[in-house]
């Protein structure tokens, strides 16, 4: 899905020059249409000085635009030096932009989720990231849809008609997520339990246990995720899987998933700090 969410998210993004030079062309055609242009001298002059002021202001709106993007997308740097999460830098930047235009939006239903679940919000939200970066009108072609992405079958288990109402989404989701929590055995100690839960609700509760079928099996320790994430990705290979209850998995999907979900809450979680350390300013 995440795929289909980037689209959509760069389409978001304005091109300040590819605007100039569409309204260049409509300008032209126009002249054209006029018999403006009564030489090609003429023509071929118009088009050189043209080109130069579309290069100049090319220069002008990288010189402006960059550093005024890093600024922007950065801007909770002091809060988030570097991060160490692991993610690629740039995917650290959209992430940023992202909590100052997309977030705000959804907030308070991921801290009303967090009340009636006692899922933290935090993590509710980076789910919601992962899933769909924050895209209430995201669809895949497998046929989830919404802020967390929830399937038409388990969508009607929690009663939940339109997935695409943020809402409803993010509480479906954070109860179904819940659920999954709970369903991990007894014995699975937090944070473990939690990443178990996160990775069962990507791949599913049943190749979830057949990965710690397979975790025993080896040797490995069945009740940590540090082993399981070694384990996941053996789900696709014919050997290991074509003996268990649900066969095959594409295991290595939840593995990056749950990272990615540690990584964006990580983030999170340090803003909510630098934001709680900021000077109010009484008006």
């Amino acid at each position: 899905m995440s795929f289909y969410a980037t689209i959509i998210s760069l389409a978001d993004e304005k091109s300040y020059l590819i605007q100039f030079c569409y309204l260049i062309f409509i300008f032209l055609s126009i002249q054209f249409s006029q018999g403006a242009f009564r030489s090609m001298e003429t023509l071929k002059y118009l088009v050189k000085q043209i080109s130069l002021v579309a290069l100049l202001l090319a220069g002008i709106l990288m010189l402006w635009e960059i550093p005024h993007y890093h600024q922007n997308a950065m801007s909770h740097s002091d809060a988030v030096p570097m991060l160490g999460n692991k993610l690629p830098s740039y995917e650290i930047q959209t992430f940023l932009r992202h909590i100052d235009t997309r977030l705000p939006y959804y907030r308070e239903e991921f801290q009303e989720a967090e009340k009636k679940t006692g899922v933290p919000w935090t993590l509710l939200a980076a789910v919601a990231y992962q899933e769909s970066k924050w895209n209430r009108h995201a669809v895949s072609p497998t046929g989830v849809r919404g802020l967390m992405m929830l399937t038409r079958s388990t969508a009607s288990e929690l009663g939940i008609q339109n997935r695409l109402d943020p809402a409803k989404s993010i509480s479906g989701g954070a109860r179904y997520l819940s659920h999954l929590h709970k369903r991990v055995p007894s014995e699975i100690r937090m944070p473990d339990r939690m990443f178990m839960a996160l990775a069962a609700y990507n791949v599913g509760f049943g190749h979830m246990k057949d990965a710690r079928l397979l975790a025993e099996r080896l040797g490995k320790d069945s009740t940590k995720w540090d082993d399981l994430k070694q384990v996941l990705p053996l789900l696709s290979k014919k050997e290991y899987y074509e003996d268990l209850p649900h066969r095959y998995a594409r295991g290595s999907e939840p593995v990056q998933y749950v990272k990615r979900i540690r990584a964006y809450r990580k983030i999170l979680q340090q803003i909510i700090v630098q934001e709680s350390k900021s000077p109010q300013v009484e008006v």
